[in-house]
């Protein structure tokens, strides 16, 4: 086999396939959203990502899969106006909020999905467009052909490395098997096939966490494990009691051993 033989579209797909988690419906996200937005805001991977993408003061900048504004928002102050498009109505919300408290005017909200027509939605190419932690698509090089014909100085995708946010030792505990899906070596492959050079960093993510309450703990690890019977929810609660101390206040710290790895990938 030659790798000019391989089809990284056909890879991804069949990747997607045989993955232990799958991608999920807006109404899904619209429940995650205030949580999601509260972990993720002034984290290690927003400063990690905005220090990578160096913003100029005079780029317009599209974030695809915004979510709360994890990027976008921050990225407002830096820049002359960014695009924050999602396609939960809830995550947009939180990004609206946020850049209301944040006082952010050169902000404007999307609600569309990768699978829309951007340009019957008035969405103009921009100097930059990101995808951070978005590319949930069935084509990945249809994705990737959209971000290099909406960016014309340059994109940016966020694609997880392994197993990304699912920590393995969770899987292992309540016996199930990690099959982790496409990850950024697929992405990354995908280019190289189109004709891009991409050049590749890595952020890494907090590996604790604080925590009010154990079903609190618990909520993140029901996220990356869904559908659990009463005796495998048995098991991830002993897991999560055995990486978890408590704190001066009664707060709980949340600390697997695994720390999450994403791959920042430019063109």
């Amino acid at each position: 086999m030659r790798y000019e033989d391989l089809d990284w579209g056909a890879l991804w797909r069949q990747a997607q396939d045989d993955a232990a988690w799958k991608p999920r419906a807006a109404s899904v996200w619209d429940g995650r959203a205030a949580s999601f937005a509260g972990s993720n805001k002034h984290s290690s991977f927003e400063r990690q990502c905005l220090q990578l993408i160096a913003p100029q003061s005079e780029w317009t900048v599209l974030d695809v899969g915004a979510g709360p504004g994890t990027l976008a928002v921050p990225l407002a102050a830096r820049v002359r106006h960014v695009t924050c498009m999602d396609f939960s109505a809830a995550m947009l919300s939180e990004a609206k909020r946020r850049a209301r408290e944040e006082q952010r005017s050169n902000f404007s909200i999307v609600h569309a999905s990768w699978t829309d027509d951007w340009e019957a939605l008035g969405i103009m190419p921009h100097d930059v467009v990101i995808a951070a932690r978005s590319l949930s698509v069935r084509d990945i090089l249809a994705a990737l052909r959209r971000m290099s014909a909406y960016g014309r100085r340059k994109r940016v995708v966020v694609d997880r490395v392994g197993s990304g946010p699912f920590d393995p030792a969770a899987f292992a505990a309540v016996g199930r098997e990690p099959r982790r899906g496409p990850d950024y070596i697929y992405t990354l492959n995908a280019l190289y096939q189109l004709g891009y050079y991409a050049s590749v960093a890595y952020v890494y993510g907090d590996s604790s966490r604080i925590c009010k309450t154990l079903d609190e703990a618990c909520a993140g690890y029901n996220w990356m494990l869904p559908d659990l019977n009463p005796q495998e929810q048995a098991l991830l609660l002993d897991y999560v009691r055995s990486i978890t101390t408590r704190q001066e206040g009664g707060s709980l710290l949340l600390k697997p051993e695994y720390r999450p790895v994403w791959a920042f990938i430019s063109w």
